[in-house]
């Protein structure tokens, strides 16, 4: 398992990146997954190697950040980029469904399932 730093690294560069290859995203045909061909566990070591300097306030503050820059990439999407259909792990999903598995969802996985203490 990743420390608390690096998971928290992890969503901070998952919410950075989706912005930058989204528009690649919406390209992708509704039949093709989107992680076709894409080494998953490799992806998600870089991520939290570029941040590795970080501390876990460092990390969280970047979440926040990023978090800022997806939604100011999402207002500029149509209701029709928004709707479109897309495949993610053979899930057939909505652009806006995609994305709030990316980031909602997937950072309350890892944040449901982080070794933070939590003082009673």
């Amino acid at each position: 398992g990743w420390t608390p730093t690096e998971m928290f690294a992890h969503i901070a560069s998952t919410i950075g990146l989706t912005p930058k290859i989204g528009p690649g995203i919406l390209a992708i045909p509704p039949g093709v997954d989107i992680i076709e061909g894409l080494d998953i566990a490799a992806f998600n070591a870089q991520g939290v190697e570029r941040m590795q300097s970080t501390d876990s306030q460092e990390a969280v503050e970047r979440i926040a950040k990023y978090c800022n820059r997806m939604v100011d990439w999402v207002e500029t999407l149509t209701d029709d980029q928004l709707e479109g259909e897309h495949t993610f792990r053979g899930m057939r999903m909505t652009m806006s469904n995609y994305l709030m598995t990316v980031t909602v969802m997937h950072a309350m996985h890892h944040l449901f399932e982080a070794p933070l203490s939590v003082p009673a």
